[in-house]
């Protein structure tokens, strides 16, 4: 009897028991934990740790693998001639680089010991009391090749912490919390953008070195522009001007596109030939654009940069007569012997031709979000859910997929008859990889499927429909289907053409 009841009490305490230690691991493999754990130890800023880490990867840490500067890890601690922070860190720390480069906890560790240390240099000995006063030290750590490319990289850290940000990783939401702060630049006050006037309007000009490129003179000595190729910098927009600009880069674009606003600085001129495509006879043929980010995460495809970079290949492709479709609009890993797999699987090509073929009609068309009121219906059966951060308004609906007819139906009043572009836009996660869109057209019901495990938190393309005019059920989420993984209802869009 005594042996029975113990065991009964021990059966109850294992529970509890096993809860708190993996309540335990979990808490030491949390992100947020370590950005606070490393801005205490260092007396750096956690809003600058969690900045840094977002201007250049995002806080994705690619297990060990480099960027094109060879820079590892969420902190992009480097190995190059002009930046040795992964080499300070591991003196600072005394750990080794191989352990730097895969260990998250220590890779950040590692970035604020460089930037005390950096700290310290900047001020006389004394870190910086106020968030400020860190703007000199955040440029110094990007070790680019000049002040201007420095600038540029810390004035995007510190937007990020005015603006906050926030992103879900691994399961966890990471918060970098709006801070309003008016950084104090000292030497970087007054440096100011070159004088020279880019072949597009609407482009900034940044000189590459001439050591990586050819002067020539398209299309006038018989090099045709037939082709526009479209890359991934592996690393941050300031980072890729920058080693442009580093005569031993031996590479180039012609034009480098921000993720955060679209923007687009030139560096060489379309009549010269950039060394971007590893194949000489495409060089000489083509343009080529550098998008930031990096090809294995999806989020610095932002809607901004597909459509900024969306009007420059519309510009390019008109004034060079380039044909507008998919055999002279490629990707770098379309190049013959090209052994770059950018823009990669994450690049969504219909959305960008889309944008690219069509100039015309309201670029923001009509929106309904699953909240819209009036607007959307659905069963109990889908769920309310606020998970992903990158859902479009406060939150979303979702549902098991299943064999029954369960529509969540968006009503949207098309002003007139026609044909309309139809987008839709869902959360960055592993949802359903054949989520069936149903679109009510002037000749019936049409199905598209959506791969919902891809491309989160933009709009995506499905197609160009006949719609009727009327206030209607237009588009609609259904739950048949045989993939695996929730469906979703977040928002849809459709655009006059």
């Amino acid at each position: 009897m005594g042996l029975s009841l113990l065991c009964v009490l021990f059966s109850l305490l294992l529970p509890t028991q096993l809860f708190a230690t993996n309540q335990s691991v979990a808490k030491s493999n949390n992100l947020s934990e370590f950005f606070k754990q490393a801005s205490i130890e260092y007396h750096v800023p956690v809003e600058i740790l969690l900045a840094i880490g977002y201007a250049e990867t995002r806080w994705m840490d690619h297990k060990g693998k480099p960027s094109q500067l060879n820079g590892f890890g969420i902190m992009h601690l480097a190995e190059n001639p002009t930046n040795q922070t992964l080499v300070e860190a591991s003196k600072l720390l005394k750990v080794d680089k191989e352990t730097l480069k895969k260990d998250m906890k220590q890779n950040i560790r590692g970035a604020a010991a460089v930037l005390k240390q950096l700290a310290k240099q900047n001020n006389k000995g004394v870190i910086p009391k106020n968030l400020a006063d860190w703007y000199t030290t955040v440029a110094s750590y990007s070790h680019l090749s000049n002040k201007l490319t420095q600038k540029w990289y810390a004035d995007d850290v510190f937007n990020f912490i005015n603006q906050g940000v926030k992103r879900v990783i691994h399961q966890e939401e990471i918060i970098l919390p709006p801070t309003k702060v008016i950084p104090n630049r000292g030497d970087y006050e007054n440096i100011v953008m070159p004088s020279a006037t880019p072949d597009y309007p609407n482009a900034r000009w940044v000189a590459a070195s001439s050591s990586n490129y050819t002067s020539a003179n398209r299309p006038a000595d018989g090099n045709k522009i037939n082709y526009v190729i479209i890359h991934t910098t592996q690393g941050s927009y300031a980072g890729a001007i920058s080693w442009f600009q580093n005569p031993a880069a031996q590479v180039s674009a012609h034009y480098v596109i921000r993720s955060s606003d679209g923007q687009v600085t030139q560096m060489v001129q379309n009549k010269d030939i950039a060394w971007h495509a590893g194949n000489w006879t495409y060089n000489a043929q083509s343009i080529g654009i550098e998008h930031e980010g990096y090809v294995n995460d999806p989020a610095w495809y932002t809607d901004v940069m597909y459509r900024s970079s969306a009007n420059l290949t519309r510009w390019l492709c008109d004034k060079y007569g380039i044909p507008k479709d998919r055999t002279r609009i490629i990707g770098h890993n379309q190049v013959p012997g090209a052994t770059h797999t950018d823009p990669g699987t994450h690049w969504d090509w219909n959305y960008y031709m889309n944008l690219v073929k069509n100039n015309t009609g309201d670029p923001t068309g009509i929106i309904v979000d699953n909240e819209t009121a009036g607007r959307f219906t659905a069963s109990s059966n889908w769920d309310v859910s606020t998970y992903s951060s990158t859902r479009y308004g406060s939150n979303y609906r979702y549902a098991t997929p299943q064999a029954v007819s369960d529509v969540a139906w968006y009503k949207i009043n098309v002003p007139s008859a026609g044909s309309y572009d139809v987008y839709a836009w869902w959360p960055t996660a592993q949802y359903n990889p054949k989520t069936p869109y149903i679109i009510k057209t002037t000749t019936g019901n049409q199905t598209i499927y959506a791969d919902q495990s891809k491309n989160g938190g933009k709009w995506n393309y499905l197609g160009t429909f006949q719609l009727s005019a009327g206030d209607y059920n237009v588009v609609g989420v259904s739950r048949w289907t045989g993939g695996s993984g929730y469906v979703v209802a977040d928002a849809v869009k459709i655009v006059k053409k």
